[in-house]
């Protein structure tokens, strides 16, 4: 017996010792529901019984959710050329085998129809914008705003302004509104910020607002460049050493310095200078101190502005993610800032050919904030 009761406990199974034996599936969803993210993640290494209650789709809708993984892309060879194709890392290393279990049901966002090729650009809480290009001889695209977790998505209209378009980002919060906003940062011949167009999804248009961050410093935004949403606006990192931000009716403008100059190159070259939204604090992350890259990494000689890329800072915790290129390789990694601990991920698929690839933190959400289609 005693044998028997210790096998059905290394196997996951419940027996009548363990107080959890008489709680219902529905009633373990409902006192889930109450906890926060970061807590129901970890319930998923309960039990098979939990993991699968936590990750099914029926469930999605009531259970507060955190950063599942990361967004990005892969190439493919044609003979016409190549394409790019969606893809899904999982923060924990694993993808659900069964359809029914995945938090992205298709990485690939084939259900996005008639595109040659999907480039995924910016994500915000949950809903993911890209560029898509038709397969026709003028080269036709689209910038598309989608939901993989809902598998909706919604065609955005032309931008009918003659200054060209740098930087496309994504906006969106459902805590402030069930709305999203899309924000395209337009630039003079010389490069330097000229105005901005906001798409509003409850409008469904795009209104123009001409730039509100002064004339007295030109600012300069990289067109691959970190953004961050939060309270409402959209932050960018500008050449001139400086946080630009904007809301999304284009009322509000600010500028923030950065305590230290740092030059252009620095900037570009995305480690040296992040920001992202932390435990709901506005984040920002710079190179300040040399380190012992052996000690911190578990290599030597590393190259910070060519060797990895600053990818995220953890929603719920003080961690970081960056990806590690090494001999045509390339692996995500966290660093836990709190332990100092790094922990490797997993490979990614495709190698980074530059620091600003996209790799987009990912955190699902299943309210139904877009129309089937557009």
């Amino acid at each position: 017996m005693e044998l028997e009761r210790a096998a059905k406990k290394r196997c996951g199974g419940i027996d009548g010792d363990n107080p959890a034996a008489d709680l219902t599936d529905d009633l373990i969803v409902e006192i889930l529901s109450r906890l926060p993210a970061k807590s129901v993640c970890r319930f998923k290494c309960v039990s098979w019984r939990w993991r699968r209650l936590i990750s099914h789709r029926d469930h999605r809708k009531k259970l507060p959710h955190t950063l599942a993984g990361f967004i990005s892309h892969y190439s493919v060879p044609l003979h016409d050329g190549i394409v790019l194709i969606p893809h899904f890392d999982s923060i924990d290393g694993v993808e659900e085998d069964e359809e029914e279990h995945r938090l992205v049901p298709d990485p690939s966002l084939s259900f996005l129809p008639g595109y040659r090729t999907i480039f995924p650009k910016d994500c915000c809480n949950g809903l993911l914008l890209c560029l898509c290009c038709k397969n026709s001889p003028r080269d036709e695209s689209d910038y598309v705003v989608c939901n993989p977790a809902t598998q909706r998505w919604i065609i955005l209209p032309e931008i009918d302004r003659a200054d060209p378009v740098s930087t496309v980002r994504l906006g969106f919060d459902p805590a402030l509104s069930p709305y999203f906003h899309v924000f395209a940062i337009l630039e003079h011949v010389d490069g330097c910020v000229s105005g901005v167009e906001i798409f509003s999804l409850e409008m469904g248009a795009w209104s123009h607002r001409e730039n509100g961050w002064g004339d007295e410093d030109d600012h300069t935004v990289h067109p691959d460049a970190k953004s961050a949403f939060v309270d409402g606006m959209v932050n960018f990192i500008s050449y001139n050493s400086a946080i630009i931000a904007v809301d999304t009716e284009g009322k509000k403008w600010k500028t923030i310095p950065f305590l230290e100059e740092m030059t252009c190159e620095c900037i570009s070259n995305g480690i040296l200078a992040f920001i992202g939204q932390s435990q709901g604090h506005f984040c920002g992350w710079s190179f300040k101190y040399n380190i012992s890259t052996s000690q911190l990494f578990g290599w030597t000689n590393m190259k910070l502005e060519r060797e990895y890329s600053l990818i995220a800072i953890h929603p719920e915790c003080n961690m970081i993610f960056y990806v590690f290129r090494d001999e045509g390789q390339n692996t995500l990694l966290s660093y836990d800032m709190d332990r100092g601990k790094v922990n490797s991920i997993c490979n990614m698929r495709d190698p980074f050919w530059k620091t600003w690839d996209p790799c987009l933190p990912y955190v699902p959400v299943f309210m139904e904030s877009l129309p089937d289609h557009a």
